[in-house]
């Protein structure tokens, strides 16, 4: 039979597929997971997620680049404009309190189609931050050490001149990753404890700065003679805002974990708009002390503020400040990965990834395939990925349309070792002598799948 054009009715229903929306439950409080962040937790987590190595780096870049002390202004306008974005995901997050974030907006409000690319989206988004953020962070801890772990690495393995990639191979961020990880698979409450640790670390030496800088500051660094307070003037402020913007992108972590939180319709939206404004306010004020402490032309762009004091004669404020901005790195590191799998969790939920990631574990909760005596042992152990919390009574929920899900990785593995069993006994039966009668050549041709399909 000849393929021919689909007619209108096979394009139409192809359409009305990819546009589908996804249906929303009765009860959108029942879930399989477990309800059991607080506000404050989820506060923690958009601050751990918006103030991090930005606060360190970015302030001081933007400061001397592009806006000069007018980076108070662009930090106040890139914080309007991400309050208007945080507005729409608390509303969300209230009307629809489900594990997705902005993949789950999109298939609830736009269509199947455009969550499956915003969902591939949110996932490199995480992946990619993630090991930006281990990067920095490695290279931090290697600039306090004088490069050694840098050197050592170069003369150990070499120097690599390949396009797109570093000069040589960093352990110490895959390490980084790997601990992160480990710590994220045992769930969220040990997830948000960390993050409790750091966070609060990280705005103790926040306010330090603060204080601190408020009592170093010299209003003469704003005057005309080093530049004035706007040198670059309108275009640099706004200029300033577009970079500034990427510094409050953190806050999505808390609809993605809206599933999990205790009251999601109240928690959501005031944890959003208090982390928001913590946020907002630690870079505003931040930036404003660094720019009065030192003139803004002379900032040092990798580290400014630990820089700053150094130049001031408060060398141990300094190390202060880098013990900050590492824990500050380690916030947005398990922000990252935190909300990384539970993306994935929904997207495999919802049959538009592969369902062993929508399996999860029945103590620690990370996600766990099943299907076979090795997967079913591997539910003991605790997974990279650490999905959410739920608990063995209430499996995961998957749409009624998702009839056209990926194919479970544990069949497949199932098939294939049925497949290659055959072929081997085959080859074995062959090799000593055919059975006779048709009956015995199709019992042995078939039972290593028949019989167990």
């Amino acid at each position: 039979m000849a393929w021919g054009l689909p007619n209108t009715a096979s394009l139409a229903r192809f359409c009305q597929k990819l546009n589908r929306l996804k249906p929303l439950e009765e009860s959108s409080m029942e879930t399989s997971l477990r309800r059991c962040l607080s506000t404050l937790d989820l506060t923690l987590l958009g601050v751990g997620g918006m103030v991090g190595s930005g606060l360190y780096v970015l302030t001081g870049t933007v400061a001397k680049d592009m806006a000069g002390p007018a980076v108070l202004l662009s930090f106040v306008v890139a914080a309007v404009a991400s309050l208007l974005a945080a507005l729409c995901y608390a509303e969300f997050g209230a009307r629809v309190p489900r594990t997705g974030s902005a993949y789950l907006f999109t298939y609830v409000s736009m269509g199947e189609v455009w969550a499956f690319l915003i969902g591939w989206n949110v996932l490199l988004e995480y992946l990619i931050g993630g090991a930006a953020v281990a990067r920095a962070w490695s290279g931090y801890l290697d600039a306090i050490f004088s490069h050694t772990i840098r050197n050592f690495t170069e003369s150990q393995v070499g120097v690599w001149q390949v396009p797109f990639l570093a000069h040589y191979p960093d352990f110490l961020a895959a390490g980084i990753l790997l601990v992160a990880s480990a710590f994220v698979s045992c769930g969220a409450r040990v997830s948000s404890w960390l993050n409790h640790t750091f966070s609060a670390i990280s705005l103790i030496v926040i306010l330090f700065i603060i204080i601190l800088g408020f009592i170093l500051a010299r209003p003469h660094n704003w005057s005309s003679e080093e530049g004035g307070f706007a040198p670059f003037g309108f275009s640099g402020v706004m200029a300033g805002t577009a970079t500034c913007f990427y510094a409050f992108v953190g806050f999505d972590v808390i609809a993605a974990s809206s599933e999990e939180a205790k009251n999601p319709r109240r928690a959501v939206p005031m944890a959003i708009a208090i982390s928001l404004g913590l946020a907002a306010g630690a870079y505003i004020l931040v930036s404003t002390v660094l720019t009065l402490m030192v003139p803004w032309h002379s900032l040092d762009p990798d580290s400014a503020l630990a820089d700053a004091f150094y130049r001031r004669g408060y060398s141990w404020a300094g190390f202060i400040v880098a013990a900050g901005s590492i824990c500050a790195m380690n916030t947005v590191l398990l922000s990252n990965l935190f909300s990384l799998p539970r993306i994935v969790y929904a997207m495999a939920a919802d049959g538009l990834f592969f369902q062993i990631f929508a399996r999860v574990h029945p103590q620690t909760q990370p996600a766990c395939p099943g299907g076979s005596p090795a997967t079913a042992a591997a539910r003991h152990l605790p997974d990279p990925l650490g999905a959410p919390d739920t608990s063995p009574q209430h499996p995961p929920q998957h749409l009624p349309h998702a009839e056209a899900e990926l194919p479970d990785l544990a069949a497949l593995c199932h098939l294939a070792a049925d497949w290659t069993s055959c072929v081997f006994r085959l080859r074995h039966l062959a090799q000593q002598g055919e059975p006779k009668g048709p009956t015995g050549a199709l019992h042995h041709t078939l039972c290593g799948v028949l019989q167990r399909w």
